[in-house]
C-alpha cells in the first residue's frame, strides 16, 4: 500500500486583487504544517503541486522545515492536474442566469463585499448550478472535465510511484474533494459540499494499491490546533 497526503494550501488573499498569494496567516499555517511533518520524521518519496502560487508556497513551508532539520525532501514536481478550477470562469458562466432568476441574488456581497460568509452564501449556489451539468455551454469550464483531470493526475501519479510510497500533493479544496469523490464514489453535489469543509493547510489521506483507492483521513488540522491559536483555523 502507498499513501497520498493531500494538503490544502494555506489561506490565500481573499478580497485582494491577487487572490493567488498566501496571506500572512497562510504563510504561518504553511510553516506550522511544515514543522509538524518534520517533527514526525515523515519521509516523502515524491512531492508535487499544481501551478498555483498558493499551492507552491505552502509546499515551501514543508520543504524549508525539512531542510532545517536535515531531513531529505525530494525535488517537487509541478502537475497542473492539481490546479484548482477557474472560479472566475465558473462565476461568469453561471451568475448571469442566476440574476435573471433572482435580481437580488448578489445582494449579500453587494452589502458586504469582503465578508467571507456573504461570499460563501452566493458562491455555493453558483457552484451547485455549475456541477449539475445542466447549464454547460461550449467554451465553459465543465465540472465533469475538471474531476476527470484530477482523477487522471492521481492515477498517473499512483502508477508512476508504485507501491510502498508516501507522496505529498499540495493542492486546493476542489481537487481534494474530487479525489475524495474518486475514493468514495460520492455524488457531484455531495463532493462540492465536502469541498467547503476543507480547511486551509489541512491534510487528507488516501491509501492505494493496484486495485483500490481508499480514504483514510480527512481534513486533519492537529498541527494547527496544537498551536492553541484558533485564528489559524480558516476556510478562505
Amino acid at each position: 500500500m502507498s499513501e497520498i497526503y493531500l494538503i490544502r494550501h494555506g489561506q490565500a488573499s481573499f478580497g485582494e486583487k491577487n487572490y493567488d498569494r498566501l496571506s500572512d496567516k497562510g504563510v504561518a499555517q504553511a510553516a506550522v504544517l511544515g514543522r509538524h511533518l518534520a517533527a514526525l520524521n515523515l519521509k516523502f518519496d515524491a512531492v508535487c503541486f499544481g501551478e498555483m502560487d498558493r499551492q507552491q508556497k505552502t509546499a515551501q513551508g514543508m520543504i524549508e522545515a525539512y531542510r532545517e532539520k536535515g531531513l531529505f525532501v525530494p525535488e517537487p514536481e509541478v502537475d497542473k492536474s492539481f490546479n484548482e478550477y477557474d472560479a472566475t470562469a465558473v462565476w461568469e458562466a453561471q451568475v448571469g442566469q442566476l440574476l435573471k432568476e433572482d435580481s437580488k441574488f448578489l445582494l449579500p456581497i453587494e452589502k458586504e463585499p469582503k465578508n467571507n460568509a456573504a461570499f460563501q452564501e452566493v458562491f455555493s449556489k453558483v457552484v451547485a448550478r455549475w456541477v449539475s451539468g445542466k447549464f454547460d455551454a461550449k467554451g465553459d469550464v465543465i465540472w465533469k472535465d475538471f474531476k476527470q483531470r484530477v482523477a487522471g493526475g492521481l492515477n498517473a501519479l499512483m502508477e508512476r510511484e508504485g507501491s510502498s510510497k508516501r507522496i505529498a500533493v499540495f493542492s486546493s479544496g476542489g481537487p481534494i474533494s474530487a479525489a475524495i469523490q474518486m475514493a468514495m464514489e460520492l455524488s457531484d453535489l455531495k463532493t462540492i459540499e465536502i469541498s467547503w469543509q476543507v480547511i486551509n493547510a489541512s491534510v487528507t489521506k488516501l491509501k492505494y494499491n493496484g486495485e483500490k483507492v481508499s480514504l483514510t483521513g480527512f481534513n486533519d488540522i492537529t498541527h494547527l490546533e496544537l498551536t492553541g491559536d484558533k485564528t489559524l483555523l480558516t476556510y478562505r
